[in-house]
């Protein structure tokens, strides 16, 4: 009997009891972008999908009946990339977007498993893995934010049992990367299940899909969000072997990327060389951007290969700095959760306009920070350091 117009304390947060208790230390990703004109925190691309192109997605979308699940598309857009890589469409598992690749691998061979990740790294990883209820088993970067395999083959070998090690090459947030030898040595040197993540791989090159078909235990994981400037779109894959993917396809929701994603990824993948020309601009940008925040006073940055660079402030916390930026209408991404990056921003490379936008609010936030907590300067020094 179901009775009405009555609650009791139990009934008042009934989700208390079903929740995860090792979730809640998560918190949700929920980007402010009110009041910002321009946006350097996302590592987007700055060049939309040439306009061209579109028109060729358009047309093919009119013939696609949107009544239909769109299998047919992701068989298609699978055996584009393969064609592409040199590989077999059965070794391609689509996902939407990258984060979903990467949850689905953790869903399929993480559960139980020890998880070992580079610490600070891309935050998906630690997500996924508390998803996934993995441990996760996180190694710090060396001294000034440095890369190494030995840490990470230390970590899996103490584990006793089989892992997965998740590398992101290159590094997010660095900008760095670890060498072809280091990723070898790890497989050479563990029995884990290797994930190399190259979402910025076509801005360094260098990638290791070559491997693969050498190690039946290395993943590796691509976006089109990233060089091919399709983050609105959402489509990211894995390249593994044959028997790796079919296990992820176990895991894999069925028609998981739509009919749009499907043809803008498949059409941009036909129609590359915009890509190429966009990944050479912002390479040059990224090389312009370094030099100019290498010239401001306080400010030092990491050497990247990516599109974007790690730099730090003078100023103790980088969310003063962020905060200082955003009433400028920039953003920039600050990490207040990791103790090694409490000094560091990272920011994106953008069009040359915005990224002066951003040097120039920089430049200024940096001038009211200097003057707000150590006074006016005196020739050329702080009365702060004067009394010192």
């Amino acid at each position: 009997m179901t009775v009405t117009g009555v609650t009791n304390e139990q009934d008042t947060r009934p989700v208390d009891g079903f929740a995860r208790l090792e979730l809640q230390t998560l918190q949700a990703y929920a980007p402010d972008w009110d009041g910002i004109r321009v946006r350097l925190d996302c590592n987007e691309s700055p060049f939309d999908l040439p306009a061209q192109i579109k028109e060729r997605v358009l047309d093919r979308l009119k013939a696609i009946p949107f009544n239909r699940y769109p299998q047919g598309l992701a068989v298609s857009l699978k055996r584009e990339i393969a064609s592409r890589l040199g590989i077999r469409a059965t070794q391609v598992t689509l996902g939407n977007g990258l984060d979903e690749v990467i949850h689905i691998i953790l869903q399929t061979f993480g559960l139980g498993k020890d998880v070992i990740i580079q610490k600070p790294s891309f935050t998906t990883y630690t997500y996924a893995a508390l998803a996934a209820d993995a441990n996760i088993r996180a190694v710090p970067l060396g001294e000034g934010l440095s890369l190494g395999a030995a840490g990470l083959i230390e970590e899996a070998n103490a584990t006793g049992s089989p892992c997965i090690v998740i590398i992101c090459n290159p590094h997010n947030p660095t900008g760095g990367r670890l060498t072809e030898l280091d990723i070898v040595a790890v497989l050479e040197a563990t029995n884990a299940l290797v994930v190399v993540d190259e979402a910025y791989v076509e801005f360094s090159g260098g990638s290791l899909l070559r491997l693969v078909d050498q190690y039946d235990r290395l993943i590796v994981l691509r976006t089109l969000s990233k060089a091919f400037g399709l983050a609105g779109v959402r489509v990211g894959y894995s390249v593994s072997s044959a028997e790796i993917a079919a296990q992820l396809d176990r895991v894999r929701q069925p028609f998981n990327l739509d009919s749009l994603a499907l043809v803008v990824a498949q059409t941009a993948l036909q129609n590359d060389g915009y890509c190429s020309e966009a990944v050479a601009s912002i390479v040059e940008e990224r090389e312009r951007l370094f030099q100019r925040l290498g010239q401001i006073e306080g400010v030092t940055c990491l050497p990247s290969c990516t599109n974007f660079i790690l730099f730090k402030t003078n100023v103790p916390e980088a969310v003063t700095v962020r905060d200082a930026l955003r009433r400028h209408g920039v953003s920039v991404r600050v990490y207040p959760d990791e103790p090694m990056l409490r000094q560091y921003l990272r920011v994106s490379c953008g069009t040359a306009e915005e990224d002066d936008a951003f040097l120039e609010a920089l430049e200024d936030v940096l001038l009211e920070t200097d003057q707000t907590c150590v006074g006016p300067r005196v020739g050329g020094r702080t009365s702060a350091e004067d009394g010192e």
